[in-house]
This record gives C-alpha cells, structure tokens and sequence, in this order.
C-alpha cells in the first residue's frame, strides 16, 4: 500500500513540477466557434471535472492545481455560457439533473 501513496506522491511533484515551468502562467487567446449543442457539453463537462475533483482528491492532476486556477475555469465556463446565451437555460437545464 505504501508503494501506491509513493508513486501517488511522486506523479504529484511531477504534475506541479509541469505546471510551475517557465511560461505556464502566460495568457493565451483561444478563439473558439462551437455549436450550442457542443457548448453546453463543454461547460456541463468542466462542473463535473470540477465537482469530481472536490469529491475526490485522488486525482493527480486536479489536485495538484491550485485554488484559484479552478475559480478562473468556472469564470470561463460562464463567460462561455453567457456568449452563447445559454446561462439561464444551462441553469434551468441543471434543474433536472
């Protein structure tokens, strides 16, 4: 068992070691034509990576971003909802959930 927490650990330092090299932190412009089908897929797959990861936090990758990182992704996923106009309608979408 030890073994599994060790590698666990180590895929760990090797994912914030990735995400700590030079230039991650730069902004980048991403220009993005998508379906509204495809839009609400997006978003519904980035609340449920989001909730995944505060429900688990045996997830590497997830857990080895910081807070404040998974804050800016839900701002884009409603940034990308309000582009599409579909805010109000993903909000009453999730109500059937």
């Amino acid at each position: 068992m030890s073994s599994v927490s060790t590698a666990n650990k180590e895929k760990t330092m090797i994912f914030e070691t990735v995400l700590s090299s030079p230039g991650m932190n730069e902004k980048c412009k991403i220009n993005l034509a998508m379906s509204r089908r495809n839009i609400l897929l997006l978003c519904r797959l980035i609340e449920a990576g989001i909730m995944a990861g505060k429900n688990n936090s045996d997830d590497e990758i997830i857990s080895a971003f910081p807070k404040e990182s998974l804050e800016e992704i839900k701002l884009i996923q409603a940034d990308i909802l309000a582009k599409g106009g579909l805010a109000e309608f993903y909000e009453k979408l999730k109500q059937f959930n």
